[in-house]
């Protein structure tokens, strides 16, 4: 059965550019997709997962990115789900609608 993770970062304000984008190099090497919402993260976990293995997993991808990157304050949130998580965009249209 296959997991998708959602996972949500908010890196403390402090952080240079720099240790921002080693951070989100990292998360990618790690199969993380980055979205275009400014802090959302997905990934997806294939056969041979359990919930526990790929919840273990997302942390230790995350907390690995952040320590490559030297970023030692953030805060996370992963959920895991049976389904992809469904994102859409409302372009602003001349009309105003």
């Amino acid at each position: 059965m296959d997991f998708y993770a959602v996972a949500t970062v908010d890196l403390d304000g402090g952080v240079s550019s720099s240790a921002r984008n080693t951070f989100i190099e990292e998360l990618k090497k790690e199969k993380f997709n980055k979205h275009k919402l400014t802090t959302l993260w997905t990934v997806r976990y294939t056969n041979g997962w359990t919930k526990a293995s790929a919840l273990k997993d997302a942390r230790d991808s995350i907390d690995k990115a952040a320590r490559i990157a030297g970023i030692v304050k953030y805060e996370a949130l992963v959920s895991l789900a049976d389904e992809p998580p469904t994102e859409w965009r409302k372009p602003i249209s001349l009309l105003g609608a």
